[in-house]
């Protein structure tokens, strides 16, 4: 038997003593069918994961006293498609985490989401998932950290609001070796979001393999929503890209829209850009469930196959599905 096989079952009978003690289980379930044309070539599938992973969770929070506060996360990522775990290996590839809060802030430790990927999902009006998602083309800083120590501040300064994040890269080579740095601050109060990122990554040798800073952020002016982002990525080699979003989001009732256009420029090499377009329509069934219709097309330079199978191919998706929080 398959560790899989053994740790589905041993959770599931957690799940009662959790929540006698004030743990918190949540999740997504998304799913829906989706039409992918690859530089010409057409298929039909189901997916998982098209407005938001699909997941389970465990979380909690224990008061200390004299101001602190323990907590941690325990998140699975899943395909809901087919069951799998969506990180191979990894049951709980999605974060796990413990914590500690003061009214200095919180540090924590473990696995859990890059500050510069919350910049940029916080300000993409596809959440950075799905066929609209920005990180498409955008450079993501890979998402997620291992071996993480993170700080943030308390959440009573005003809006402002800053992380900083640390991730060992525990390599025998050197301690420059695999190690990430993640960074981002910024200012949210009534309507207006700000923010500033940087995240900078070494390979397996020490040197450093993408520098990426971002300043974007979000406005909201009633009718719609308007976002704005913009990136450059470097290194000491042949990286120099930049990458912008424009986007803007409608409600109307219990339905809304959201519309990108995400260009990704080349200064190192030539004819090697690419562009995306999405729309998205989003219709809320309940407070916990809704419905989707997303699409985009995204086309690059002949130089470049950026989530094509070929060099200057096109990528466009159509999804339809429904998505179910709890």
């Amino acid at each position: 038997m398959n560790r899989l096989a053994l740790a589905w079952p041993a959770l599931a009978t957690c799940v009662t003593a959790f929540a006698q003690q004030g743990i918190t289980v949540y999740g997504v379930a998304d799913l829906g069918v989706v039409r992918d044309s690859d530089s010409g070539v057409t298929t039909m599938k189901v997916d998982s994961g098209l407005q938001t992973a699909s997941r389970l969770g465990f979380k909690g929070t224990e008061a200390l006293g004299s101001g602190l506060a323990a907590s941690f996360v325990i998140e699975s990522q899943i395909e809901a498609d087919s069951g799998q775990p969506s990180f191979a290996g990894r049951v709980f590839g999605s974060q796990v985490w413990v914590g500690l809060s003061s009214p200095l802030g919180t540090v924590r430790l473990g696995r859990m989401f890059t500050p510069y990927f919350g910049a940029i999902a916080t300000n993409d009006p596809f959440d950075a998932k799905g066929p609209g998602e920005a990180t498409r083309l955008f450079q993501d800083s890979g998402v997620r950290m291992d071996n993480t120590v993170k700080y943030s501040l308390p959440p009573t300064l005003g809006g402002f609001y800053a992380d900083l994040a640390y991730g060992f890269g525990e390599s025998g080579v050197s301690q420059a070796a695999n190690r990430q740095l993640s960074m981002d601050a910024g200012y949210t109060a009534g309507p207006l979001n700000t923010v500033l990122a940087f995240h900078q990554t070494n390979d397996a040798q020490g040197r450093k393999q993408v520098r990426s800073v971002l300043a974007g952020g979000n406005m909201d002016f009633g009718r719609l929503r308007a976002w704005l982002l913009a990136a450059r990525n470097r290194n000491d080699s042949e990286l120099d890209t930049r990458d912008y979003l424009l986007g803007v989001s409608v409600p109307f009732g219990v339905a809304s829209i959201a519309a990108t256009y995400v260009y990704k420029a080349d200064r190192f090499h030539a004819n090697a850009d690419a562009r995306q377009l999405a729309v998205g329509y989003y219709y809320a069934l309940s407070k916990r469930t809704n419905t989707y219709l997303i699409a985009s097309d995204l086309r690059n330079d002949d130089a470049v196959q950026y989530q094509a199978s070929l060099p200057g191919g096109a990528r466009r998706l159509l999804a339809c599905g429904m998505r179910h929080q709890f």
